[in-house]
């Protein structure tokens, strides 16, 4: 079970999940069962990272049905989903189209033809180090994401998340104030 956290600091806010990378047929129901007991902890904000990737040697079949058990499950208990999707947009919105939770996309890094389709369901798209390289199309693409459905991250990277700020804050023509008032608003409308 993939955990986005230090599991020793209990009263940490947390999100867990099967990432695609760690699956195995070998254990893979008895990972889902106890990701099942451990997600009505309090701690436990968010279903994720899970979703699809084209380019891991895990089996998309296997990747399929576990993603699909943890869309349930994060329904189940009225959490937000989020999602690691990698050369699998068309495949993941495909699972997402009937789901009534809010829906992270984690590590965007994309151009914007690629999550023109995430924008324009309505999901947030989280940024990261990408906006850090100067890159056309990602600075194109941040551009083109209403505020209100953007986040900011450092992910596993060793970046400053100031930087990340300061960055997105350029790109938009806004101040770091503005960023981070609307991100403390998205983040309150989506962990009510």
């Amino acid at each position: 079970m993939h955990q986005n956290f230090d599991g020793n600091n209990s009263g940490q806010k947390v999100s867990m999940g099967l990432h695609p990378w760690y699956l195995s047929n070998i254990d893979v129901e008895l990972q889902f069962k106890s990701l099942r007991d451990s997600i009505l902890a309090p701690n436990v904000i968010a279903v994720g990272e899970c979703g699809l990737d084209k380019i891991t040697s895990t089996d998309w079949d296997l990747q399929l049905k576990v993603f699909r058990w943890q869309i349930s499950l994060a329904e189940e208990v009225g959490k937000p989903l989020i999602i690691h999707c990698v050369k699998a947009f068309s495949e993941v919105l495909s699972e997402l189209k009937h789901v009534k939770i809010p829906v992270i996309f984690h590590g965007v890094n994309n151009k914007r033809t690629v999550v023109q389709p995430v924008i324009d369901s309505g999901y947030y798209l989280s940024f990261g180090k990408a906006l850090l390289t100067g890159r056309d199309y990602i600075l194109e693409t941040f551009w083109a994401v209403p505020l209100n459905q953007v986040f900011l991250e450092t992910d596993d990277a060793d970046v400053d998340i100031r930087e990340i700020y300061k960055s997105a804050a350029e790109i938009k023509n806004i101040t770091e104030k503005e960023i981070v008032l609307q991100l403390e608003q998205n983040f309150l409308n989506i962990f009510k």
